[in-house]
């Protein structure tokens, strides 16, 4: 089934104090369906993370259509556009964003909290992800108290709390050891496999792509080629090495 459609998405930077628009996207199309995860790379400068950000609603584009579970999420109002978001989408940043004043399984909870749901449900549910992503131990500690490891594993529950429709990563692994790398990659790979969970995430990093089924590049804006994971993630690696080299530019 199709989760996401992004149509002839463009975005331009409009000129300021003297500098010329920039054509950060420049009409991008593709799709994603239930279960895929994916990976988008490219150099710096090449679009890559303000494609993101137009996809999960955090910036708009200058025209084209973005269809999440059939509704377009540039055409909804303010409010409709938070609610959406926080009912059919889950975030993973490179920087955590967990609050310290809560307890771990209160940041697993929090989305849910917000949107006020029962607390017997809520407990559940982050019982269940405490224990499916082995932080049970840590769950009532605060997030200074925990490595990055844990806390990139708690930002991931938080991201599936809600059953989310797809899940939008940014650079998950960017202020990991390589240690704590490998494990979050292969947590994306257990959610995937497990939980069926739908992952889009950006990266600059071939070792953590290697973990997904397809890549897309882009460059200057705009979609250069994709490849595909036979399985063996070794030769996807080595693939997406080649990849880097043939599209060229800074990583």
């Amino acid at each position: 089934m199709k989760i996401l459609e992004c149509e002839k998405l463009t975005k331009v930077y409009d000129a300021f104090k003297g500098a010329q628009a920039v054509r950060a996207l420049n009409n991008v199309s593709f799709k994603v369906y239930e279960g895929e995860f994916i990976g988008i790379m490219g150099p710096s400068g090449s679009g890559k993370t303000t494609l993101l950000n137009i996809l999960s609603g955090l910036d708009n584009g200058t025209s084209g259509n973005i269809f999440i579970n059939n509704k377009n999420i540039l055409k909804l109002k303010k409010d409709d556009l938070a609610l959406f978001r926080r009912r059919n989408l889950g975030f993973i940043f490179q920087d955590f964003n967990l609050l310290d004043s809560l307890t771990i399984r209160e940041n697993i909870g929090f989305p849910l909290t917000v949107d006020k749901v029962s607390p017997n449900l809520i407990d559940n549910k982050v019982d269940d992800l405490l224990n499916f992503l082995e932080l049970k131990d840590i769950g009532n500690s605060y997030p200074y108290n925990v490595s990055g490891g844990q806390k990139q594993r708690t930002a991931v529950a938080r991201a599936l709390v809600s059953e989310p429709k797809i899940i939008f990563a940014d650079e998950p692994t960017g202020n990991l050891d390589s240690k704590s790398s490998k494990n979050i990659m292969s947590i994306f790979t257990k959610i995937n496999e497990e939980r069926k969970a739908t992952i889009l995430m950006v990266t600059h990093d071939p070792f953590a792509a290697s973990f997904c089924k397809k890549v897309i590049f882009i460059k200057d804006g705009q979609i250069e080629f994709e490849i595909n994971s036979n399985g063996n993630r070794k030769e996807f690696f080595d693939k997406i090495i080649d990849s880097q080299a043939a599209i060229g530019g800074k990583y």
